[in-house]
């Protein structure tokens, strides 16, 4: 049984377009560097470094949970002088008192709310007018339109005026 459309049939024109703009929109969020070879080596190097010592971290402790030891992980914990018992009461201990922290932290959030209501009373500022801008009279209208204007700007000169100094 054939559907209509399927086969080694080209895409529509549209649908290259819409591919091509997607590719464009996905190269624009990507931050592009330009990093020395060795240093995008040396980046590369740490992170697997990281990762493996991330999964020595996970396996230890999964090892322990699960009362599982083979050569590598028993070597190690008998490098820190622990055994699974100690690793459990580790882990045990630690749940709690993240346990009782979040509690507490949880509890202050409610209360605040409860004593204070929510604070959702901010508003935005408002964007910035052209008047505004001049009203500040830091800066001439036509330096001021430039600036706006191009993108790269090269001054002789500082165009923003000086402040008064005020004497107390």
């Amino acid at each position: 049984m054939e559907f209509a459309g399927q086969g080694k049939q080209e895409q529509s024109v549209e649908n290259k377009y819409a591919a091509e703009k997607r590719r464009k929109t996905c190269d624009d969020f990507l931050v592009k560097s330009k990093q020395p070879f060795i240093n995008k080596i040396f980046a590369f190097l740490l992170n697997v470094l990281l990762w493996l010592y991330m999964a020595v971290i996970i396996y230890f402790f999964l090892s322990a949970v699960l009362d599982y030891n083979d050569y590598y992980i028993g070597l190690l914990k008998i490098s820190f002088n622990m055994s699974n018992h100690d690793i459990r009461m580790f882990l045990i201990k630690s749940f709690v008192y993240f346990s009782i922290f979040f509690t507490i932290l949880m509890s202050w959030k409610y209360y605040n709310k409860i004593r204070y209501g929510s604070l959702n009373r901010r508003s935005k500022p408002l964007k910035t007018t052209d008047e505004d801008m001049m009203n500040l009279n830091l800066i001439d209208l036509q330096v001021y339109n430039i600036l706006k204007k191009d993108k790269v700007i090269i001054f002789e000169k500082n165009p923003i005026r000086e402040l008064e100094r005020r004497s107390n």
